[in-house]
């Protein structure tokens, strides 16, 4: 495994095995040992290249807020993305457009940045549908009233391993999810108006 090999090179370097299953209970396994205030999710299939993942974490830092890849607007190699997953991830960007300020962004991108405070208060009800993590996470940033920076990038064919998604399952499920945010986001932001409204 090639990030046991860079710990034993480097001894500011951590692994982790996760006791569960999944992307999502990965990234909250390595979360919760995180200190800093910002923390970075990036897939390490190579698809997103590293001046496109600086660019990503030059805007979080820059504006001390979370920060998402939107591969939708970016080059894209011949290959990178299926058809159905191109039409499938604007979709969810129309469908969430409402969450996200009235912006089509890409919420699926595998580089993001966001502060510790969203991990910690992503909503539980909504965390056990989402097979992925990326919408809890968006979701947890939008209550907490943070402004989600988009930074457009570039799209690589895969260049290790192998996807685990499952395409039309996964699918149905975001749309599960996207269901419950969508009433749960309105909820929290009707209160918000009714309280500060007289």
């Amino acid at each position: 495994m090639e990030a046991c090999k860079l710990a034993f090179e480097y001894s500011n370097i951590t692994v982790l095995k996760q006791a569960g299953l999944g992307k999502f209970d990965a990234v909250l396994t390595g979360a919760k040992e995180c200190t800093s205030d910002l923390i970075i999710i990036w897939d390490a299939d190579g698809t997103v290249p590293l001046d496109s993942t600086r660019m990503v974490i030059s805007k979080s830092l820059a504006t001390s807020g979370p920060a998402m890849g939107n591969r939708l607007l970016g080059i894209m190699e011949t290959g990178s993305m299926f058809r159905a997953n191109f039409i499938g991830n604007w979709f969810f960007a129309f469908l969430w457009s409402p969450i996200m300020n009235g912006k089509a962004v890409d919420l699926l991108c595998g580089t993001k940045v966001f502060p510790r405070t969203a991990f910690e208060a992503i909503p539980p009800k909504i965390a056990k549908f989402d097979p992925y993590g990326d919408f809890s996470l968006i979701l947890s940033a939008r209550l907490l009233d943070m402004n989600i920076s988009s930074v457009t990038v570039n799209y690589n064919r895969r260049r290790y391993g192998k996807t685990n998604i499952r395409r039309w399952s996964g699918g149905a499920r975001l749309l599960l999810v996207s269901f419950f945010a969508l009433i749960e986001f309105f909820k929290k932001t009707k209160f918000r108006r009714s309280t500060f409204v007289d």
